[in-house]
C-alpha cells in the first residue's frame, strides 16, 4: 500500500528525502526507481541530510557505490539497540548493471543484510526482486521539477495484506465486524492521504493492515451476543467457534488479544499499532501515541459506528446509549475522559490539513478499488 506525494521543486524533493530519513532504522534499504532525470539523486541528497550527512552526494554511476559515515545520533537498528557512531550510509547506483547480474563484487549483498547500514539503491529494478525483507520503495516520475513520488514500506514485522482474510477466518471475525474494519481502513487512508499532500511521511502499509485487522478478535469481548441479532445466517460451526473463543479469552480485551497473537508470530509493528486502538489507552497511556499511525487508527475507529461514518459526538452518544447503564461510576468517568481526549486528538490531527473532520463522510472516502 503506497502513498503518493507531489513535489514541485528540487528543494521539495530533497525535503521529502529528509522526512523519510526520520523513519529509517539500521538495516533499512530504500529502493529507488524512475527514469533518468526523475529526481532520484535529489531524493537521496535529502536522505543523506536527514541522516546528518552534509558531504556532496553524487550518483556513483561508475564506482557503483559510495559510502558515508552516518552522523545522526540516536538511530537504532532493527533490534532496537542504540547505535553509537558505527552506522554507514551506502549509496548504490546500478544503472550500468543488467538485471540478473552478479552483485557480489560491489558488496551489495553484505550491506543489504548489515543491521548497522542504511542503504539507498538507485535503479533498484535491476535487482529483479532480490530485495531484503525490510525496504522502502520510492518511485519517482514526472517532468521538469514537477514530481510524483510513490512511497511504500515493506517489513517482516508488518503483516502482509494478502493474509488479512486468513486472519478473519482464523478468528471467525463476524461479517459486520469485517465491514467495520474496512470502513475504518478507508477513514484512516483518507486522513493519511491528506498528510501525504502536506508532505508528511507515513507507513501506509502498516496503517492499512492495522486498520483492517484492528477488530479481528472482537467477538471475544462483545458484552452480549445473541445469534438472532446478526443480519446474516450464522452456521452452527461458526457459532460454536465464537463460543469457544469467548471462553478461551474470557475477561480479555480484543485489542490485547490481537496484540498478543500477532506479537507471538513476529508481526510486532502491526501488533503494537492494533493495541493502541483500545479506547481507554488514550487516557491511561497518552505518551504511547507517539506516531501518526497510532493517532490516525485510534481516531478513525472512533469515527465509525458499525459501518457508518459519524462525528465523534454521535459515536460517544451511541456508546453511552448501548453500554452506559451497566457501567460503574468509575467507568463512566473514564468514558467521559476518553471522549474529551478524543476531541482534543481530533483537533490536533486536523491542524494544518487541507480537510476538516466534517469532510470525512461515508460518501467521501478513499477507496482501494
Amino acid at each position: 500500500m503506497f502513498l503518493e506525494y507531489h513535489t514541485t521543486s528540487a528543494a521539495q524533493t530533497i525535503e521529502l528525502g529528509k522526512q523519510l530519513a526520520q523513519r529509517l532504522t539500521g538495516g533499512d534499504t530504500v529502493l529507488l526507481s524512475g527514469d533518468l532525470g526523475s529526481g532520484k539523486t535529489h531524493f537521496i541528497k535529502g536522505l543523506a541530510q536527514g541522516l546528518g550527512i552534509f558531504m556532496t552526494i553524487k550518483s556513483p554511476t561508475y564506482a557503483y557505490v559510495n559510502q558515508y559515515p552516518i552522523q545522526k545520533s540516536g538511530l537504532r537498528n532493527q533490534d532496537s539497540e542504540i547505535s553509537r557512531g558505527k552506522m554507514v550510509f551506502h549509496h548504490y547506483d546500478l544503472y550500468r548493471l543488467n538485471a540478473g547480474d552478479d552483485f557480489s563484487s560491489i558488496g551489495l549483498e553484505e550491506s543489504l543484510s548489515d543491521p548497522q547500514a542504511i542503504n539507498a539503491v538507485e535503479w533498484a529494478e535491476r535487482l529483479e526482486g532480490q530485495y531484503p525483507q525490510r525496504t522502502v520503495s520510492v518511485n519517482l516520475s514526472g517532468a521538469g521539477d514537477d514530481r510524483i513520488v510513490r512511497i511504500e514500506f515493506q517489513s517482516p514485522t508488518v503483516l502482509g495484506e494478502n493474509s488479512i482474510e486468513a486472519y478473519y477466518e482464523e478468528w471467525a471475525t463476524p461479517p459486520n465486524v469485517r465491514q467495520h474494519c474496512r470502513r475504518v481502513a478507508q477513514v484512516s487512508m483518507t486522513i493519511a492521504q491528506a498528510y501525504a499532500r502536506k508532505g508528511e511521511i507515513l507507513n501506509s502499509t502498516l496503517l492499512y493492515v492495522g486498520a483492517l485487522l484492528h477488530d479481528m478478535a472482537r467477538v471475544c469481548d462483545f458484552r452480549s451476543m445473541e445469534r438472532s441479532s446478526f443480519k446474516v445466517p450464522i452456521s452452527d460451526d461458526q457459532w460454536n467457534q465464537w463460543l469457544k473463543l469467548r471462553e478461551i479469552h474470557k475477561g480479555e480485551k480484543h485489542a490485547f488479544i490481537a496484540h498478543e497473537q500477532l506479537m507471538s508470530r513476529g508481526f510486532t509493528e502491526t501488533a503494537t499499532l492494533i493495541r493502541s486502538h483500545e479506547a481507554d489507552l488514550l487516557v491511561l497511556e497518552p505518551d504511547n501515541y507517539d506516531t501518526l499511525e497510532k493517532k490516525i487508527l485510534y481516531y478513525a475507529d472512533k469515527r465509525v459506528k458499525h459501518d457508518e461514518v459519524v462525528d465523534l459526538a454521535e459515536r460517544f452518544r451511541d456508546g453511552r446509549a448501548r453500554y452506559g447503564d451497566g457501567d460503574t461510576p468509575e467507568q463512566k468517568k473514564l468514558y467521559r475522559d476518553v471522549e474529551f481526549y478524543s476531541m482534543a486528538l481530533e483537533k490536533s490531527l486536523f491542524d494544518g490539513l487541507d480537510i476538516r473532520p466534517d469532510d470525512i463522510t461515508s460518501e467521501r472516502l478513499w477507496s482501494p478499488y
